[in-house]
């Protein structure tokens, strides 16, 4: 339990002065629940024993109240608990509240390492996760955290207390009463320990349950629209409704655990009650205890008890969130497969000359996609990256901003190895433009500014001009203040593209990286995107992967890929003319882009 806070020490140190202050508010809540049952011993003791008869146990004359009369003791007894009442709640509120509001904070910072955690990670991490359950883990585990951390503070450790409190007390006043108190600490001690580490187990479990069902839920609500155009509703329900069925069983596992565990606590809790009162009512009747001992000791008891009933109802809060600490602490420990090397260099301004010498990669340690790559472009020039689908083009693509680093070889920016400059000043010079262009929740005014700090808003309304962005923007009502949809569904995929483009402009980049910008747009709206295209390519290095005729051959180089492998190189007549792979792959392209037949309605002969 106490590894938790270990684990999160960095957190928790900007609050660790409230978090003091709150535990000794519940520290000194646990002495005044030890101190409370004396007053009343008191006036059992020393009030209502019969007149005349002298104090048994001297508890006014320990106290310098000797002279004090009964009614007089009454007094001052009721008036001290009822003080130390009203204090133990002003404390307790104060604790509660200070310790709840430093949880909440602590969480707050985790949740932020976490996220900035996930953001640094490479994306050979990301690629291999569920995003449902990264999402489970930046969230509920968290809060599951917190509940535990509070919980450790404001209900164990002042039970902790309590019993060592109530133990020393007890030992003092009678030695052999107490031993007789503490007969059934042990079997209450191995009961809480078997029943924790099985509820942990089952905790743990209904966490991973959490996870699976997160993940189902983002991958069939990212692709809604797949899933009804292909009315898959039913399979994707009984997907759910199998993993959803998998987490009710894992948490009932857990229900019937903490069920069976707290009456048990309870039982054996009673069963050492009902052996002191049995005693004590002997010895009470033989007068070798009073009324106001035996009161005590059994309020003592109760709270000497406590802190084992109080784990059993903590249990499941505590087993849970030790399973959400490892789960999260899973996240921090992971290392990002990209970093700055010792000795990492910021890259200076960059001309734009690219080279890939020797490359190869893999995904999968030495499971290669990328063979002896060689590839070089010039500054200011248009290379273009070609070939058959899965042939390693937007592997490439990846390696050139340290998405990914090549397992053999080297990629060059101006003659410089990437890995000999700092992450963060080589990427800064390079821009994108994917297949699929990703918009984010904001504005059409924030995407395009994206990704550019600082840049002025005449600088951003210019880059939209040039990609033509503000021949659609200026139909809408609200302009480029007009909110974007998640992912951008509200927007075609010419104008998603014309927004990544503009995008890209604003950064102004020596390098541009494009991957099939233009495919699965229409006639016009692939006109507009070629159009902002041209203007984002002027003076700057490109890179870009293309299967239009248009496009490649206006490239200074075209690399044709197969199976991981640069096969031919050279300019598009050269390549036509050798005939081979891209010879075969021209063909096939104006194939596509030959007018297809009309399609008749009236039925033939044969169809007939």
């Amino acid at each position: 339990m106490f590894l938790t806070f270990w684990r999160f020490r960095s957190a928790i140190a900007s609050h660790a002065g409230a978090m003091g202050g709150g535990a000794l508010l519940v520290i000194f809540v646990a002495a005044m629940e030890v101190a409370l049952p004396w007053p009343m011993k008191i006036i059992v003791d020393d009030v209502l024993q019969p007149l005349g008869q002298p104090a048994q146990h001297g508890t006014p004359a320990f106290l310098g109240l000797a002279a004090l009369g009964p009614l007089q003791l009454l007094l001052l007894a009721a008036g001290a608990l009822l003080t130390m009442t009203v204090m133990n709640a002003a404390a307790d509120y104060l604790g509660t509240r200070v310790l709840n509001s430093v949880g909440e904070k602590t969480m707050a910072t985790i949740r932020a390492d976490v996220f900035a955690h996930l953001q640094r990670l490479s994306l050979s991490f990301h690629d291999k996760q569920r995003l449902g359950d990264l999402v489970t883990r930046t969230t509920t585990d968290v809060d599951y955290v917190r509940a535990l951390m509070v919980s450790m503070l404001s209900v164990l450790l002042p039970n902790v207390f309590i019993l060592g409190f109530v133990t020393t007390i007890c030992v003092l006043v009678d030695p052999a009463f107490a031993l007789i108190g503490l007969a059934v600490a042990p079997l209450l001690f191995v009961t809480v320990l078997v029943y924790r580490r099985r509820i942990k187990t089952a905790s743990r479990e209904a966490r991973s349950k959490d996870s699976d069902i997160a993940a189902a839920m983002s991958e069939t609500f990212a692709s809604v629209r797949v899933m009804q155009t292909y009315t898959s509703e039913a399979r994707h329900e009984d997907d759910f409704r199998a993993r959803n069925n998998g987490r009710r069983d894992a948490g009932l596992r857990v229900i019937r655990l903490q069920s069976m565990f707290s009456p048990l606590v309870d039982v054996i809790a009673t069963m050492g009650t009902v052996l002191v009162l049995w005693i004590g009512a002997q010895r009470v009747l033989e007068g070798t205890m009073t009324l106001g001992v035996l009161l005590v000791f059994l309020a003592y008891l109760k709270a000497l008890y406590s802190p084992m009933k109080s784990l059993a109802k903590l249990t499941t809060v505590i087993s849970r969130g030790q399973a959400s600490a490892e789960r999260i602490q899973e996240i921090l420990d992971t290392a990002p497969a990209i970093s700055d090397k010792p000795g990492a260099v910021p890259a200076p301004k960059l001309a734009g000359a690219v080279e890939l010498r020797g490359v190869c990669f893999g995904y999968q340690g030495d499971r290669h996609v990328l063979h002896g790559i060689d590839l070089k472009a010039e500054p200011g020039s248009v290379v273009a990256i070609t070939g058959p689908t899965g042939a390693g083009k937007s592997s490439v693509a990846s390696l050139i901003p340290r998405l990914y680093d090549a397992t053999r070889g080297a990629v060059l920016l101006d003659g410089m190895d990437v890995r000999d400059m700092q992450v963060a000043t080589v990427r800064k010079q390079i821009s994108m433009v994917l297949q699929e262009s990703i918009l984010f929740r904001g504005t059409i005014y924030d995407n395009i500014a994206y990704g550019s700090e600082g840049a002025a808003r005449e600088q951003v309304l210019a880059a939209a001009e040039a990609a033509h962005v503000d021949e659609f923007v200026r139909n809408l009502p609200l302009g480029y203040d007009t909110p974007v949809a998640e992912r951008g569904v509200t927007l075609s995929g010419g104008q998603r593209q014309r927004i990544a483009i503009a995008r890209a402009l604003v950064r102004d980049t020596p390098i541009v990286i494009l991957d099939e910008p233009t495919s699965g747009l229409d006639a016009i709206s692939e006109q507009y995107v070629m159009r902002g295209l041209e203007r984002l390519m002027a003076r700057r290095t490109v890179i870009v992967i293309a299967h239009r005729v248009s496009t490649l051959k206006r490239a200074d180089r075209i690399y044709v890929m197969d199976h991981g492998r640069v096969v031919e190189s050279g300019r598009h007549g050269e390549l036509v003319e050798a005939g081979g792979l891209y010879s075969r792959l021209d063909q096939l392209q104006h194939a596509k882009d030959a007018p297809a037949p009309a399609l008749s309605l009236v039925p033939t002969e044969s169809s007939a």
